[in-house]
């Protein structure tokens, strides 16, 4: 079945745990899920509400931080509870927008990509994972307005419920989102 990578776009912190938490209730595993954040009192936000540690392995590195991908490494105390919820954290130097802390699948192959060596930014980098150019645009901007990204790559079959799970924790990029998904939540958008 054909997979979607599907973004929940939010304003603070506790928004964005609300939403990776009911995921992982889903069936996504930490290792499924990315978030970029460019505040980084929020990323503490989201730290403090977790109940997962990190063990920090030699060097002050994170569990996992940068793995297979070559993303800078991340000290424990930087990501704390974000990397215990999810996987493979690290920072990454995105042109216009600056430093990103970025986790995740998603966040490793846009290290992989070189997004960090100035090649076409996030935008180009998230076209060439298949995201259309217009949302690129959009998330590039949420980006650079300090909000936090979370995406998932969901299966057909998962992807009402994914879309259902931002959508209730107050996602601000619904205008990504199917039409019929919207009207069956009966919000006005």
């Amino acid at each position: 079945m054909p997979k979607k990578i599907i973004g929940g776009v939010f304003a603070n912190a506790q928004d964005a745990e609300m939403a990776i938490n009911q995921l992982k209730g889903l069936g996504y595993q930490g290792e499924d899920i990315s978030v970029f954040a460019k505040d980084k009192d929020e990323v503490k936000d989201i730290e403090n509400h977790t109940d997962t540690d990190v063990t920090p392995e030699k060097g002050g590195r994170g569990k996992n931080a940068g793995k297979g991908a070559g993303i800078g490494a991340v000290s424990g105390g930087v990501l704390g509870g974000i990397v215990g919820l999810i996987a493979e954290a690290g920072l990454l130097a995105i042109p216009g927008i600056g430093p990103l802390v970025a986790a995740g699948p998603i966040a490793t192959t846009l290290a992989g990509l070189g997004i960090g060596a100035g090649s076409g930014g996030i935008v180009g980098a998230l076209v060439g994972l298949g995201i259309p150019e217009e949302q690129a645009k959009e998330y590039e901007g949420f980006l650079k307005d300090n909000r936090i990204i979370v995406m998932v790559e969901a299966n057909e079959e998962n992807q009402s419920d994914v879309y259902r799970i931002f959508i209730s924790n107050k996602t601000e990029n619904t205008s990504m989102y199917p039409e019929e998904i919207l009207i069956t939540e009966n919000r006005t958008y």
